[in-house]
């Protein structure tokens, strides 16, 4: 108790630490995914195996985040660290920048503190992100950024504040396409408040534009001629559900909207009536020119969200398409406060103690699952053995490192490429692999996949083979059962395998 106290006094007397204290949270964070298991999930095998190119366009998503993960694989090597580190990196700076963002509007110097705190006690922060989210991470720095440059540039407009604002554009509209009703409800929130009007009808805003559209072009491109490719993906999530009744199938999106942002929202509003209990139901009238601007972007970015639900006929909105949208609501929250005047002495402290219970909590609760889960028989992505097979895989022939790989799913593909830093791997889902070389050819190669029902190669795998010059009738498939990993060899997976020898 003497320890809780000690801190909570100096937490209240240096609200700056709370900024120490993320970063050592993200570190933390990035030390636990190290350890808790050698397996991967979705939007990690992506990476770990998109990391392998650098393109301008990788698919459904905007390649910022690729980018950005393809330069750190390249000065580090492919590996779990590598992962977790732009992850939880990008996280720690968008609480840094959004606590810079805040530090313009406010007048008390521990709301920042306090809104940051804010940050981590969303959902999409402190556990989503956590457990599997790549992109709308990206797209919450991108968020951060947006707004500390947008506050900049209407309280101490300059050249550089403007192209910041464009950078941040730019930014967010190669991280996540929805992240473009953002600025569009930033300019409609300014549009009441005649003295922040002005500052669209700027000069500078032009070199703005210009940087913002440098960043998007390359990208752009892409997507002119890859439209189908880039779209398809997303549309065909949003109607997962539809009936087909144009009606029911808005309502049903509307309603998930409403329940997400709820889910988001929530939790966020929860943490600050803890913290400050009466005294933030006192300032809930309160108001003054940046709660209004601030409010209006939430609400205005909510119903652009819906009003692009409706136009792509979605039923399904989920919280992680929600919480760019979201990150606003713990900074209007701390203005609410400012404009009360509210005593937050204690404040950080408050809502340090019980956030950082979500937030470590969480990332424990993951690294213990993985070992609890299997006892009952309950197998997570991460008790997927595919390291140990591609390891036991290789002992079989010591020495025959293959040059390529191909493999069934991004799950071995992604494990591949961890195992074999040095081997091309393949998908066949994957069309803008580059074709294998005349020297990859020549030396042996290795065929993966899982969950075979018999003893043959799948039809797709010899397909794709074929594609790339490979013989398929030379593939000699065998199989081999691998206990789950934490599982103390109680339950086995079984997958698929052939060599091929290089061509002469």
């Amino acid at each position: 108790m003497r320890a809780i106290r000690r801190i909570s006094d100096a937490l209240a007397r240096r609200p700056d630490l709370v900024l120490w204290l993320i970063a050592a949270y993200y570190a933390i964070a990035v030390i636990l995914r190290m350890l808790r298991s050698e397996a991967l999930q979705s939007d990690e095998s992506e990476q770990l195996f998109q990391s392998q190119f650098l393109l301008m366009g990788y698919g459904r998503q905007p390649p910022f985040y690729n980018w950005l993960q393809y330069g750190v694989i390249q000065l580090i090597g492919p590996s779990i660290f590598a992962i977790s580190l732009v992850k939880n990196l990008l996280l720690f700076l968008c609480c840094t920048v959004y606590g810079l963002a805040a530090r313009i509007v406010l007048k008390d110097r521990r709301l920042p503190a306090i809104a940051m705190l804010g940050v981590i006690a969303m959902p999409a922060v402190s556990v989503l992100s956590q457990r599997d989210l790549t992109h709308a991470v990206a797209t919450l720095f991108a968020v951060a950024l947006f707004t500390y440059a947008f506050f900049r540039t209407l309280t101490r407009p300059s050249l550089w504040s403007y192209v910041l604002t464009g950078l941040a554009v730019g930014i967010g509209l190669i991280a996540k396409y929805n992240f473009v009703i953002v600025p569009v409800a930033a300019i409609l929130a300014i549009l009441p408040e005649p003295d922040l009007r002005k500052r669209i009808f700027d000069w500078r805003l032009i070199p703005a534009l210009l940087v913002a559209a440098a960043i998007c072009l390359p990208h752009g491109l892409w997507v002119l001629g890859n439209l189908t490719e880039a779209t398809a993906g997303t549309i065909k999530a949003m109607r997962r559900d539809a009936s087909g009744n144009v009606v029911l199938d808005g309502l049903s999106g509307i309603g998930t909207l409403v329940a997400a942002a709820l889910n988001g929202g929530l939790p966020v509003l929860g943490f600050f009536l803890l913290a400050f209990r009466r005294t933030l139901v006192h300032a809930w009238r309160a108001e003054n020119q940046w709660t209004r601007v601030t409010g209006r972007m939430i609400i205005l970015c909510l119903v652009g969200v819906g009003i692009v639900g409706l136009g792509f006929g979605a039923t399904s909105i989920s919280q992680k398409w929600l919480s760019p949208f979201l990150l606003l609501l713990p900074l209007y929250l701390c203005l609410k406060l400012d404009a009360a005047g509210a005593d937050t002495s204690r404040g950080v402290p408050r809502l340090f103690f019980p956030v950082s219970a979500l937030a470590l909590g969480f990332v424990l609760y993951l690294a213990v699952a993985n070992v609890i889960g299997p006892r009952f028989g309950d197998y997570g992505k991460e008790n997927l053995p595919a390291g140990p097979f591609i390891r036991q895989v290789l002992a079989e022939r010591p020495g025959a490192n293959p040059a390529y790989v191909i493999a069934s799913d991004q799950f071995l593909a992604a494990i591949a490429r961890l195992e074999l830093k040095d081997a091309r791997v393949l998908l066949p889902s994957f069309e803008q692999t580059p074709p294998l070389g005349e020297a990859d050819k020549a030396r042996p190669g290795l065929v993966i996949w899982s969950a075979p029902e018999n003893a043959e190669v799948p039809a797709l795998l010899k397909a794709y083979a074929a594609e790339q010059g490979i013989p398929p009738d030379g593939l000699a498939p065998r199989t081999m059962s691998v206990p789950y990993l934490f599982s103390g060899g109680r339950h086995n997976v079984l997958f698929g395998y052939a060599w091929v020898n290089g061509t002469p």
